[in-house]
């Protein structure tokens, strides 16, 4: 549930940013050479800042590049309307590119050692007891990354989607006062659909970039009183299958604005 939680605040930013990309090509030595910690011992936060700081982007292309979809419960498989879209960029982007490859579920946990598949601490008060968040997305970001590791991926493409409904009556709502309204479509489900991705190293977690989108259109469903919450679940999945295919495009420049900038700042170094 809270990588639900963690989903909703994604989208949350999402709407504020709307469709769009970054990418990113900077060097962490020298990052952390433009600054100097002054004298005396580093403290614990120097140390953590320094260590995380302390990355170089080494992806070349053509890459091996994984797909790894987080949903409410961690790594999830590709649904095919999904997987349909993503097809459809590794044919846009050509072999020069490489390869898209779904990171699997099965592998990832035959990957990830047995202790960090526990489920992360509770922290608990006075209205009970609740999962940690950031230990939780920690403990999938892992995952991923072993389950990438053990594809032999180069980098992932991580990402995850959500969409949220809402009904209204339509002009058959005046059936509802009879039992018979009860079986007819008397209500009107309307669901929009976000996705974002981040793009990560799969050896030294470097974030090459970062895509978010929204569906084009909004999803709709006609529905009774009887069947209400399977169509507001299968609009929010139309409109979220909808937001991939939008994200994709994003991804699309993302990538090509990267391979671009990596093959300028190698040239500008000189030959390794």
């Amino acid at each position: 549930m809270m990588i639900m939680r963690f989903a909703v605040l994604a989208v949350a930013a999402g709407l504020l940013a709307g469709c769009g990309h970054t990418t990113q090509t900077t060097s962490g030595s020298q990052y952390l050479a433009a600054y100097d910690s002054g004298a005396g011992e580093a403290s614990a936060t120097d140390v953590e800042i320094a260590a995380a700081a302390n990355v170089e982007p080494q992806l070349r292309f053509p890459a091996r590049i994984g797909l790894a979809r987080i949903g409410a419960q961690g790594l999830e498989a590709v649904p095919q309307a999904e997987a349909y879209a993503w097809g459809g960029l590794a044919e846009r982007l050509g072999g020069g590119y490489g390869t898209f490859v779904p990171v699997s579920p099965l592998i990832a946990a035959l990957a990830t050692p047995e202790t960090a598949q526990q489920p992360p601490a509770q922290a608990c008060g006075y209205f009970g007891c609740r999962e940690n968040a950031a230990d939780r997305l920690a403990q999938v970001v892992r995952q991923v990354r072993l389950g990438a590791a053990r594809q032999h991926l180069d980098a992932v493409l991580i990402y995850e989607t959500s969409g949220r409904s809402a009904e209204s009556s339509n002009p058959l709502a005046v059936t509802k006062l009879a039992l018979i309204g009860f079986f007819l479509p008397t209500e009107s489900v309307e669901a929009d659909g976000f996705a974002q991705a981040v793009l990560v190293d799969v050896r030294n977690g470097y974030t090459y970039g970062t895509a978010s989108a929204v569906a084009e259109k909004p999803s709709h469903r006609l529905t009774t009183v009887s069947d209400s919450e399977d169509a507001h679940a299968a609009a929010r999945r139309e409109a979220e299958a909808r937001a991939v295919t939008a994200l994709t495009g994003e991804v699309e420049a993302m990538v090509r604005d990267l391979r671009l900038a990596l093959a300028e700042k190698r040239a500008a170094e000189g030959p390794d």
